[in-house]
Formats: C-alpha cells, sequence, structure tokens
C-alpha cells in the first residue's frame, strides 16, 4: 500500500467515522419503541464502525471496505429520519446510490494525485451542496380528519363519568390566526371535583402547516406566567411498551387574573409520531409521506386549573392535578388514534 493510498483511506475513514457519529447522535434522539429495526440500527453502526476503523489502520486493504463502511453509515443516517420517509421503497434507492458513488469515487480517486483527489472530492462536495440547497422532499398531501373533531366532546364525556361541559367556539380574529382546519375547545367541570380542565386539539390536513399557536406563547400573551416545562414519557395506554413524550408546564397567573394556576399536558402529532418538539415537528412535516396517503398535524393541549394553593406541588407525578391530566390524555389519545386521525397506511379513516 503506498503512502498516497493509505492516506486517502485514512481521510475516508476519519470521514466516515465523524458521519457515523452524528448519524447515531440521530438515531438516539429519534429512535423508535420496541420492534426489530432499532436492532438493525444498532447492528449497522457497529458493524459500520468497525469496518471503518479497521480501513483506516490498515486492517482492511481493499478499498470496497470503504464502501461496506460508508452503506452503512447511509443506511443509519436514513434510519434516523422520520418513520414516514426512511421505512418506504424510495430511501432504499438512495441507499443503493450511495453505495454506488462511493465504489464509483474511490475507483477515480485512487490512481490520481494528491492534489486531484482533493479537487475531486471540493467539486464533489460543491455539487452535493447545490443539490441539498435547491431541492425539496415533495410535500405530504392533505388528509382530511376521519370525522368532525367536534364530535369528540361527546365521546369524551361519555367515558369520563362526572364531568360535563361543551365546545366553545373562539373569536374569529383568533381562528384566522390558529389556522387550523378543524379544532376542539372543550371546557369540562365537575360537581363533585374543585379542578377545571380545558382541552384544547387542532388538526391541520396539511402536514406543512405553520405551527403558530403554542401554549408557552400563548398562554403567557394572556397574562399567565411560565414557571417551569419539562417533558415526562407517558405510556400509550392503548399499545403496551410504547411511549409518547409530552411537555408538561406549570403557569401561575399574573396581576390582576383569578387566582387558579394550571398544569398544561402538551405534544404534536404528525401523521401518526408524537412530538414534544416543535422543531422537529416542523422537520417532520416537511419529510413528506411516501408510500402513504399523506400525512397531518394535530396539537393537543390538556389543562388543569387548580386553587393556588395546590399549584406549588402540581408536578410531582403523585398530585391530584398531574394525576387528573393523565387520565384525560389516556382517554383522548385512542380515542383520536382509533376514530378521528386518518389511516394513513389505509383506504379508510381512522384504524
Amino acid at each position: 500500500m503506498t503512502e498516497r493510498t493509505e492516506h486517502v483511506r485514512g481521510g475516508w475513514a476519519l470521514a466516515g467515522a465523524g458521519l457515523l457519529a452524528a448519524a447515531a447522535l440521530l438515531a438516539v434522539v429519534n429512535a423508535g419503541t420496541g420492534g426489530l429495526r432499532p436492532w438493525l440500527d444498532a447492528v449497522a453502526g457497529v458493524l459500520g464502525a468497525a469496518v471503518l476503523v479497521a480501513t483506516g489502520v490498515g486492517r482492511v486493504r481493499s478499498a470496497w471496505g470503504l464502501v461496506a463502511g460508508g452503506a452503512a453509515v447511509v443506511y443509519l443516517t436514513l434510519s434516523a429520519a422520520p418513520s414516514a420517509v426512511s421505512a418506504e421503497a424510495m430511501p432504499v434507492a438512495r441507499l443503493l446510490v450511495s453505495v454506488a458513488a462511493l465504489g464509483t469515487y474511490l475507483a477515480a480517486a485512487m490512481p490520481l494525485g494528491r492534489l486531484p483527489q482533493y479537487g475531486l472530492c471540493c467539486a464533489a462536495m460543491g455539487v452535493a451542496a447545490v443539490f441539498f440547497l435547491l431541492w425539496e422532499p415533495p410535500p405530504p398531501k392533505p388528509v382530511p380528519i376521519a370525522r368532525p373533531l367536534t364530535e369528540l366532546a361527546d365521546d369524551l364525556l361519555a367515558r369520563m363519568p362526572g364531568w360535563k361541559g361543551e365546545h366553545q367556539r373562539i373569536k374569529p380574529a383568533i381562528e384566522d390566526v390558529l389556522g387550523a382546519d378543524a379544532y376542539l375547545n372543550l371546557s369540562l367541570f365537575s360537581p363533585d371535583n374543585p379542578y377545571r380542565v380545558q382541552v384544547f386539539i387542532t388538526y391541520n390536513a396539511n402536514a406543512m402547516t405553520n405551527i403558530p399557536h403554542v401554549p408557552w406563547v400563548c398562554m403567557t400573551q394572556a397574562g399567565y406566567r411560565l414557571v417551569e416545562r419539562r417533558q415526562d414519557d407517558v405510556p400509550h395506554p392503548a399499545e403496551r411498551g410504547r411511549e409518547l413524550k409530552a411537555n408538561v408546564i406549570l403557569f401561575r397567573p399574573g396581576e390582576g387574573m383569578k387566582r387558579m394556576g394550571a398544569i398544561m399536558f402538551q405534544y404534536f402529532n404528525v401523521g401518526g409520531t408524537y412530538e414534544w418538539n416543535r422543531s422537529m415537528a416542523r422537520i417532520r412535516a416537511t419529510s413528506g409521506a411516501i408510500g402513504r396517503k399523506g400525512s397531518y398535524l394535530s396539537q393537543t393541549q390538556v389543562s388543569v386549573f387548580m386553587p393556588m394553593a395546590e399549584s406549588k406541588d402540581a408536578l410531582q407525578r403523585g398530585s391530584q392535578p398531574y394525576a387528573l391530566g393523565r387520565r384525560f390524555l389516556e382517554t383522548l389519545i385512542p380515542l383520536l388514534e382509533q376514530q378521528y386521525y386518518p389511516d394513513l397506511d389505509g383506504s379508510e379513516g381512522g384504524t
């Protein structure tokens, strides 16, 4: 092996290891729960890292060892993408093209001198940069909700005995800012309960709709003070072993407001994928929905209003306001999934 060849392979191994580390970080952030796929991701990552390191230290002398390691990097990067993209046929084609491109690059670069190698590498990076700057993924097709969202009020009350309330339409000016195709604004009370519950759900048939309404902005604009916000894992009530992460936010009233604190559970649903992070929800919304009917964007907020004396300990998981909010969530989630959200993999709405 010549010094020039070792230099090229070492550079490729170092670059591949960096890409692998970044892809592994994305996989940790976005990994699904359960199933075979997380194990395949882990195996691909380990094998890819082993091949790249072995190539870098000269244990693997075939240039195609870099192709094998690079293929693992590409696969892991795709597996870290939202499932609407990574689980379909198109990314498999991208993977094959990426493997072919790596092989072609190595075959062309190996016989060249050092300066032409760097020139070819810079040219390839420039072409890739221009491509990703100009290229946009195909937008997901809008998918209407399976049932009118206002009907959820009766379904929810039928499962929460003792609670009463009705959907309240918000002001037209606020509706325009909200920009939702459908929404539920349900104010609930119980004669035997000191708390008041507010259920607010929005639905947009187009997943790429902007997300203007978030509680940490709107509630503070209404006069509340945001005391604390964190993310809690919420077990999925209908699927054992599955969890979703929700924002849990504590608000206290501002000056001149009624002395009632509030604890809120909030999350997004983008085409069936739950997300607490607004930025990640936007990324998932722009990823398309290859091989499916389309995608949608929904936001759920469950607020429990309580006397100020109880707001101090409201974020504790054993507190009554926290438990009540979880109870409403555990009732709402399967209702929305089974009767209101469209089935993106089938031909009918609902599951």
